[in-house]
């Protein structure tokens, strides 16, 4: 069963990037505090719609973070090498992160996934203060934790990561790299975008309508997204001047696999469906898997590749990062440019 795991915040947003991920895979999980589990109203309707149909599945954190010895220790490990965490930690010590700090953008953690982070964050001065579940984490920290939790929840269940942000794509990139977050991540995904490939309505009222599409057309869905991932995989072998006429050729040939799924849309007498473009992350940042497991010294290594290498660290390089045996499901879904800015200034989403 082909699983994505949903980061960073605990409701997955209603849009039309929702819609493609579950038509194409089995199922979307999304990491849920157990807390939520015991007071399901705390989700938002469709949320909850969702989670009714078999739609979503609640990951509980708790379930795994608790067993995993250096959970804590691996992530303050890395953020002690990452030169940006450094700088606002200077800053959150001398008390200006928060609503009238020089860094007014936070999130709020549930407890369930910080276990005991939440002080030692507090601590560096990376946080601010714990009001009943939630902590009060700087922005930048806190979406860095959350594509780590992500990925060692990932490494330990049959769920991949996947987000709709390529901010948070951008945890994926080793420090050293990281010079302008933006350029270097276009650079890192040039040669694995396809545009105009995925069909998928922009956005369904009654999630039952798409379980019964899903329940009578999931041959054909999971055949179509195989095809499209077979094909990304055959663009490591390409020169740079040979991916663009490739990926060209392989849209139009793929044109009677679309008009099908369209045509069974339509039938369903949804509006408004698009062809979604996708984009994925290059083997330059999953290199960064067989870097750790060659090395024999870990610590250094982990520090060195950047978030992926802090996984492998922590999980003793037992686990399968899931990387680059399913190449589209380590990706986010663009238009086509990446215009998801973070909001600034404010408490942002509960994550």
């Amino acid at each position: 069963m082909d699983k994505l795991l949903y980061f960073p915040t605990i409701e997955i947003p209603k849009s039309q990037w929702l819609m493609r991920t579950l038509f194409y895979w089995d199922k979307v999980g999304s990491i849920v505090p157990l807390d939520y589990l015991n007071n399901p109203n705390r989700l938002n309707p469709y949320m909850r719609e969702l989670v009714h149909e078999g739609l979503i599945e609640q990951v509980v954190p708790e379930d795994y973070i608790g067993g995993i010895p250096n959970f804590e220790s691996g992530f303050l490990n890395h953020i002690e090498s990452d030169s940006v965490i450094n700088s606002i930690s200077n800053l959150g010590k001398l008390g200006l992160i928060g609503q009238d700090g020089v860094i007014n953008s936070i999130s709020k953690i549930h407890i369930g996934k910080l276990s005991y982070l939440g002080e030692e964050l507090i601590r560096r001065g990376l946080a601010t203060q714990r009001k009943g579940a939630w902590y009060f984490v700087e922005s930048y920290t806190a979406s860095k934790f959350m594509a780590y939790l992500a990925s060692v929840i990932g490494a330990l269940t049959e769920y991949t990561p996947i987000t709709d942000s390529y901010k948070q794509m951008s945890h994926y990139i080793a420090p050293n790299e990281k010079q302008d977050v933006r350029k270097e991540l276009k650079e890192q995904i040039k040669a694995r975008i396809v545009e105009k490939i995925l069909p998928v309505p922009s956005s369904i009222d009654d999630p039952y309508d798409l379980f019964r599409f899903r329940e009578k057309y999931y041959d054909e869905l999971k055949r179509f997204r195989n095809h499209i991932e077979e094909f990304v995989l055959t663009l490591e072998t390409l020169q740079e001047n040979q991916i663009e006429d490739k990926i060209k050729l392989f849209t139009e040939q793929s044109e009677d696999q679309i008009k099908f799924i369209l045509d069974k849309m339509g039938s369903f007498k949804w509006i408004n469906i698009d062809l979604a473009t996708l984009c994925t992350i290059t083997a330059s940042t999953t290199a960064v898997v067989k870097g750790v497991a060659d090395s024999s010294n870990i610590e250094t290594v982990g520090a060195a590749v950047g978030l992926l290498g802090a996984v492998a660290t922590v999980l003793n390089h037992n686990k399968d990062l899931n990387i680059n045996r399913k190449p589209l499901a380590y990706a986010a879904f663009v238009e086509k440019e990446f215009n998801r800015g973070t909001r600034r200034g404010s408490i942002r989403t509960r994550i």
